[in-house]
């Protein structure tokens, strides 16, 4: 039994290292294609700013194309979650597209780097899997269709057409990235409240 338990402690170990270093790769993926552009980094420019050889990377990620494949799965998941976790509070429809807009805008502005590479890499991704980034995206777009509809129902946003309105919202947000300084005159939760009662108040119904 205690060899059992020393075997099973040693495969933990060996799996908390092997994430962790994972982990450090995927960041510094994402912040040299972000700074660089895909194309312009190399296994050896992540190698190099985490003090590994080229060889660590290549025992982790079969290349760099595995590499943004994972950053790209990641923040798409990651923004899913978090707007699956406000629709399941069941609140009523306004409230909770003000709470999704409000953390989409968030997570834009936070992961800056992910913003950066999801809107100017995707071409650099297999064809298959810009399909699977379409699916996932069209998914997570429709649960802010469901929740505008929701709320026309309701009575408390206008029947305006909904791609035309989601579209706009998401669009806007998406580009916050672009010029949102962390260091500026205004937080980025500032930022997301005055995004929120600009566009999503303006679709209110009179």
């Amino acid at each position: 039994m205690a060899n059992g338990t020393r075997t099973t402690a040693r495969a933990q170990l060996a799996e908390r290292k092997h994430t962790l270093v994972r982990d450090e790769i995927l960041l510094s993926a994402t912040r040299l294609f972000a700074e660089r552009g895909f194309r312009a980094v190399s296994m050896d420019d992540i190698a190099a700013t985490l003090e590994y050889t080229k060889s660590v990377i290549y025992y982790y990620f079969k290349s760099k194309g595995q590499i943004l494949w994972q950053i790209v799965c990641r923040t798409l998941e990651q923004y899913q979650s978090d707007i699956e976790e406000i629709r399941a509070r069941k609140e009523d429809p306004a409230k909770t597209l003000r709470d999704m807009l409000h953390q989409h805008a968030l997570l834009v502005m936070n992961h800056s780097e992910w913003s950066a590479i999801f809107n100017r890499e995707m071409s650099e991704l297999a064809p298959a899997q810009q399909q699977q980034v379409s699916r996932m995206k069209r998914v997570y777009d429709a649960m802010f269709w469901e929740t505008y509809q929701s709320g026309v129902a309701a009575g408390a946003f206008r029947d305006l057409p909904v791609h035309i309105v989601i579209g706009g919202m998401l669009g806007m947000c998406n580009w916050l990235y672009t010029w949102y300084n962390p260091k500026g005159p205004m937080s980025a939760e500032e930022i997301a409240n005055h995004f929120v009662e600009l566009v999503v108040d303006g679709c209110r119904q009179h």
